[in-house]
């Protein structure tokens, strides 16, 4: 988990330090130069708002819709008092926050409602609040509750500040629970725009980090798009395109093994499809660990595939017999009344562990100049149901 979320997080800080080096030496640049970036946000923008479409990101839509939102009020609004100054970046750790941790529900289906609302909530309360200029508002938002020299290095107020510390460490943790390219955009969006918010007001150097911003935000989409395509949505493991993609650029000698569930359909039929998606789940989690450099893969339906670059069967088999042993020693609980019931399952439910096997095959390439990988593949599917009459929960070749 840790790696994953390293992943994730190297190319949002590679294109932090780079906005920060580009902020040096922006004005720097020849005029031809800095004139031609003025269009750059708008271009941006518009390539991840096709894509967020596309793709159906709302998350992303709504990070790039926040950054053009801070752009437009920091150019537009010449003269922002300090009420609408404090409204607008109290808001945005917020909203980044509330975009990041909501479900995906697309952009235009009757789930997403709940999202519009909120946005129109904010509008409602900030127009409110700009004209109504309430007290209270003023007070919770404007007041130094710290000694203000501490402070005189930033025009943000307190209150935002330390309302947005603590959104950072919330992402920050999330970031390391949750690995993901959407928390680590959000992460950077987050540091971005506080800059922003930060630094004097002036056009060139706000298209600098405009631009970084609507970077991390195509980087996102760019990763989700992947993830969508190459990562079965169940289990986390690449799919069966990922695979194909392994076998094109695999040679020399390597092992694919075949692994598949022990009774999964009778499985299904006792406990549901939700209990067998938990199996899958478990045994996918397993796979992951599996020990000697092995790639797994989802194939399809409860079949599983792994492979080993490099190694040949006999190196291979020792890891594949230990990953057998690790998953028909997990115990696994399920609800003894199945999926019948739901309703007097849940008032009175019952447990009972069951023991989850897989049978495996094998086979490698070594001493086959001229056997493809999915010929390979289909010695090792044969060799799985050798395994499966001799009897199940064991590795064959």
């Amino acid at each position: 988990m840790m790696m994953n979320s390293l992943k994730s997080l190297i190319p949002i800080l590679v294109i932090l330090i780079s906005v920060v080096y580009g902020y040096q030496q922006f004005l720097r640049s020849p005029s031809l130069i800095v004139d031609s970036l003025a269009y750059l946000p708008l271009m941006l923008a518009a390539l991840v708002g096709m894509l967020t479409i596309h793709f159906n990101r709302s998350a992303i839509f709504f990070f790039m819709l926040l950054i053009m939102s801070v752009s437009g009020v920091l150019i537009f609004e010449l003269t922002p008092t300090a009420l609408h100054y404090g409204l607008l970046s109290g808001f945005v750790p917020l909203l980044l926050l509330f975009f990041t941790v909501m479900p995906e529900r697309g952009l235009l289906s009757v789930r997403s409602i709940p999202v519009y609302a909120a946005l129109l909530l904010v509008l409602v309360f900030s127009a409110w609040t700009i004209i109504e200029t309430p007290d209270l508002v003023q007070y919770y938002l404007l007041t130094d509750w710290l000694p203000a020299r501490y402070f005189d290095w930033t025009p943000l107020p307190q209150t935002v500040i330390f309302c947005s510390l603590i959104i950072f460490f919330q992402l920050l943790l999330l970031s390391f629970l949750r690995p993901s390219p959407l928390v680590a955009a959000s992460l950077g969006i987050l540091l971005v725009l506080l800059l922003v918010l930060q630094l004097e007001k002036n056009a060139y150097v706000l298209n600098v980090f405009i631009s970084a911003g609507l970077l991390m935000c195509l980087y996102a989409v760019m990763q989700e798009s992947w993830r969508m395509a190459y990562l079965d949505e169940l289990t986390d493991l690449p799919g069966r395109r990922a695979l194909r993609e392994r076998f094109q650029s695999i040679s020399g000698t390597y092992t694919v093994a075949m692994l598949d569930v022990d009774h999964f359909k009778k499985f299904n039929d006792s406990y549901g499809h939700d209990t067998g998606d938990e199996v899958l789940r478990m045994i996918a989690s397993k796979m992951k660990d599996v020990s000697g450099k092995g790639l797994p893969y989802r194939y399809g339906g409860e079949e599983f595939a792994i492979v080993f670059p490099g190694k040949a069967r006999q190196d291979s088999e020792a890891h594949l017999e230990t990953l057998r042993k690790v998953i028909a020693d997990m115990p696994f609980v399920v609800n003894r009344q199945g999926r019948r019931n739901t309703k007097q399952r849940t008032r009175n439910s019952k447990s009972k562990t069951v023991q989850v096997t897989v049978s495996i095959g094998l086979a490698d390439s070594k001493g086959k100049k001229n056997a493809s990988a999915w010929n390979l593949l289909k010695q090792a599917d044969t060799a799985l149901y050798r395994a499966k009459k001799k009897g199940r929960n064991q590795v064959s070749v």
